[in-house]
């Protein structure tokens, strides 16, 4: 890892203002994102959150580490029609090998907030995203393969089991 990648590390650690990834915030600005710290709110899908993760999907392709094998929209915002918090979901598998300092410099450079290291209770290390200081506009799920092999190998079945079970909890 270069000496620069290093220092913006530290200086992100030690609580020093982020500087955001412009093409993420034209991305992100306008997508009908975004929730407050402590807020909890449903709110009705919007194609415009499907549109805001094929821009992210693609600026963090244009310089993503070697070790990244798969970034995936997750959660409630990915499935059309159903109402969700307006906040993205999105997991990024990694080889099992991968440098973990490369990716947090990579993901920090962006203007990702580390939020968490994976642990007993979760398999990931957390990062989030705010153009607005406590509006997240979106939570990063970053794991090995082998992991979480089901949400990245099959995702359009946890898409399609987790609306199924949600239509079926508001019929009853």
């Amino acid at each position: 890892m270069n000496t620069e990648r290093r220092e913006a590390a530290s200086r992100i650690r030690a609580g020093k203002p982020l500087q955001l990834n412009p093409k993420l915030v034209d991305a992100l600005t306008g997508k009908e994102l975004g929730l407050h710290r402590g807020e909890v709110r449903l709110a009705n899908h919007s194609p415009q959150w499907e549109q805001a993760f094929t821009q992210l999907q693609q600026i963090l392709h244009g310089d993503m580490p070697a070790g990244v094998k798969a970034i995936e929209h997750i959660g409630s915002t990915a499935v059309p029609g159903l109402k969700a918090k307006p906040i993205l979901d999105i997991i990024i598998g990694t080889v099992p090998e991968a440098n973990s300092e490369e990716l947090h410099c990579w993901l920090l450079e962006h203007g990702f907030i580390y939020r968490g290291e994976a642990g007993n209770l979760r398999p990931d290390t957390m990062y989030g995203f705010e153009i607005q200081t406590n509006i997240r506009l979106i939570n990063v799920h970053l794991i090995a393969y082998g992991q979480a092999a089901r949400q990245l190998q099959d995702r359009r079945g946890y898409l399609d089991g987790k609306a199924k079970f949600i239509i079926q909890r508001r019929k009853a």
